[in-house]
């Protein structure tokens, strides 16, 4: 499978789509679709600054951090990134799905699952991924749907956090 621009393209009731790896020519745009992507899901608003710096560093993270995009007429309407995990109980790299968005007018219409097929034959080349996980907010009924059409189970586990994570860490007692 070529990795360039000509990488996979589908036809559909509204054109032509193309699947491809980021690169730094996109970064204003992930940034951007992420922070369409936290306000839409969580409510959050992002310092769109502090996005695209770390939209820019994840570039840089390549194979930890792999963006891929699908485009519509040249224009950049849906994203997803893959980050790798090692798994020591299953000998191999965990992948995880992560900043998944397609733009409101080309959802229901097989981008996702498109992109997705594409960004994991390219991200598992080396066949060396056992696994891929995502998390989603619990309230997000319509991506637990769509994750759910494309076979996701749910693992059964909570996500628990400490952010930031910065200076001396004080965790509470036990």
């Amino acid at each position: 499978m070529n990795k360039e621009m000509r990488s996979m393209s589908d036809l559909d009731s509204i054109g032509v789509f193309t699947f491809r790896r980021a690169n730094d020519g996109d970064i204003t745009r992930i940034a951007r679709l992420n922070l369409c992507l936290a306000a839409e899901t969580e409510d959050k608003s992002l310092d769109p600054d502090t996005m695209r710096r770390g939209v820019s560093r994840g570039l840089q993270q390549f194979p930890e951090a792999q963006y891929f995009v699908a485009e519509h007429k040249n224009q950049v309407i849906g994203q997803l990134m893959l980050t790798r995990e090692w798994s020591d109980w299953r000998n191999g790299w965990m992948l995880w799905l992560q900043s998944v968005y397609v733009e409101q007018d080309f959802r229901r219409k097989g981008v996702f699952r498109r992109l997705l097929e594409y960004a994991l034959a390219l991200g598992n080349e080396d066949g060396q991924a056992i696994g891929l996980r995502l998390y989603v907010e619990r309230e997000n009924a319509a991506a637990i749907a769509a994750y759910e059409r494309l076979s996701f189970n749910n693992a059964g586990y909570s996500v628990f956090e400490i952010v930031p994570l910065c200076g001396k860490l004080r965790l509470g007692s036990y």
